[in-house]
Formats: C-alpha cells, sequence, structure tokens
C-alpha cells in the first residue's frame, strides 16, 4: 500500500497542476452533494458552522455551502488549466 502511495506522491510532485483538477473534483462532488441535500456533506464539522447551521436555517445554510464549494471547484479547474505546460 505504501507504494502505490508513495507513486501517487511522485505524480503529483512531476504534474503539480494536477492537484488543481483533484481539488476541483473534491470541491465539486461536495457542492453538489451541498445542493441535493445529502447528509454527508452537510453535517455542520465545527462550532462555527453549527452556529451558522442555527442563524440561517438547514436551507440557507447547505445552499450558502454548496455554491461556495461549486466556486472554489471552477476556481480550481481554471487554475488547472493556467498551469498546465
Amino acid at each position: 500500500m505504501e507504494e502505490k502511495f508513495q507513486l501517487v506522491v511522485d505524480f503529483f510532485q512531476e504534474n503539480p497542476s494536477y492537484t488543481y483538477l483533484l481539488f476541483s473534483a473534491v470541491f465539486l462532488v461536495y457542492g453538489i452533494g451541498n445542493l441535493i441535500n445529502k447528509d454527508w456533506a452537510i453535517d455542520p464539522a465545527n462550532s462555527t458552522q453549527k452556529f451558522n447551521y442555527d442563524i440561517f436555517g438547514h436551507n440557507a445554510f447547505r445552499y450558502g455551502k454548496g455554491i461556495l464549494f461549486i466556486l472554489g471547484g471552477i476556481v480550481a479547474i481554471v487554475m488547472f488549466f493556467s498551469t498546465l505546460e
């Protein structure tokens, strides 16, 4: 298992622009999960998120968080294409 992990680390060290592509995939998955109301994406992770969840309510919290993740995914895609050689 450690050999496979080292292969992945070596790949990302040789091709650093692909880390943006990986981040964009993660951000887009979480963004879509928030927008379609999946529990694994919406659960508040810390006290600040719990406070915002209580203040804004379930729908506003998940839409806001989903939009932020989608925007992060778009920025990561733009960075991926801008750093390709």
